[in-house]
């Protein structure tokens, strides 16, 4: 229950946000950038999912058409996907008792 929530609360803040301005080539590349960011954070940790990818081509396709909005939203998207793997994968590391790393997992 509480993922279900926490991705629910995170598509309403984006939504929200994305409506809240017009965003320019500028904007989509910021948004793409922390993107890129926090998909090579859960990268480290060999945790990214498979659908984090799949936003990030979505919204480099969109900003080369000129749909920054959309860009952005997208981006945005894939940011927030990867900042939850990566958490999710921290607790699972914990739970676990291992240690996620570029070499993948070690046991503690």
């Amino acid at each position: 229950m509480k993922p279900l929530l926490v991705s629910t609360l995170a598509c309403a803040t984006l939504l929200c946000s994305s409506l809240a301005f017009a965003a320019n080539a500028s904007d989509a590349q910021k948004a793409i950038s922390a993107a890129q960011a926090a998909m090579a954070k859960a990268e480290s940790i060999h945790y990214q999912w498979l659908d984090t990818p799949k936003f990030l081509k979505e919204a480099e396709a969109a900003e080369k058409a000129g749909k920054y909005d959309e860009a952005v939203a997208k981006a945005q998207h894939a940011e927030e996907l990867a900042k939850l793997s990566y958490a999710q994968g921290e607790a699972q590391a914990k739970k676990y008792n291992v240690s996620l790393g570029k070499d993948g997992i070690t046991l503690n």
